[in-house]
């Protein structure tokens, strides 16, 4: 029986890639799928309580009185909630099922390979509540990410939105997955390298795209 522990998949990727290739059980993975949805959504929540994100919304905040601003902000730190939950889902099953539909690896392999990329992903949402609270900075202009060179660069929303996708954690992740998928599978370098690109400018493009629509007229 396959232990899944992440921190280990993390600092020793060689022997945990090697006993998750050649185990036949994985474990409970989908109790451990559960509370990874179950993190993202408070890490998530949490972040929309310190009102990151919330930008869009500002001006509209102004206006309110304190207690439709209370309320305004208890739907707001929901929704980012959800929207975590949501998340989670996609980088969980839908990235799994991308590389399984590819390959013949087993599913539940991928969703092993993929809860290590959501703890990466997760690590890099919770650093940046400090340093949005610290520096007063947006996300789109987090340090770590290429926003802030897009933003000298060009005034072009979707393109500024779309380097800012692209961060030193989801670099890291992305190695995670090559490495993986690369081991799990046994396919060439090219071939892996285009399977993890090919999902994650999908990912990047769609939510570039989403972060340009003015949601605030809609609300």
């Amino acid at each position: 029986m396959f232990q899944i522990r992440l921190m280990r998949g993390l600092r020793q990727p060689n022997d945990f890639m090697y006993e998750l290739r050649t185990t036949e059980s994985v474990g409970k993975v989908w109790k451990h799928s559960l509370f990874f949805l179950l993190i993202s959504g408070l890490v998530f929540g949490v972040s929309g309580y310190f009102g990151i994100g919330s930008e869009y919304l500002a001006k509209k905040f102004l206006s309110l009185s304190p207690t439709e601003f209370q309320l305004q902000k208890a739907i707001f730190v929901t929704g980012q909630a959800v929207y975590g939950l949501f998340y989670a889902t996609i980088i969980l099953y839908f990235s799994a099922f991308w590389f399984w539909s590819m390959t013949d690896t087993e599913y539940k392999k991928f969703l092993v390979m993929q809860m290590l990329v959501l703890t990466v992903l997760l690590v890099e949402k919770v650093l940046l509540i400090p340093i949005s609270l610290l520096l007063g900075v947006p996300e789109i202009s987090s340090p770590v990410s290429l926003g802030p060179i897009a933003q000298s660069l060009t005034e072009n929303s979707f393109l500024i939105q779309f380097f800012a996708g692209i961060t030193l954690f989801k670099i890291w992740a992305m190695v995670v997955q090559f490495i993986y998928v690369r081991s799990l599978t046994g396919k060439s370098r090219i071939v892996v390298l285009s399977l993890v690109l090919g999902l994650n400018l999908l990912f990047w493009l769609i939510s570039a795209f989403f972060s340009i629509i003015q949601f605030e007229k809609v609300i």
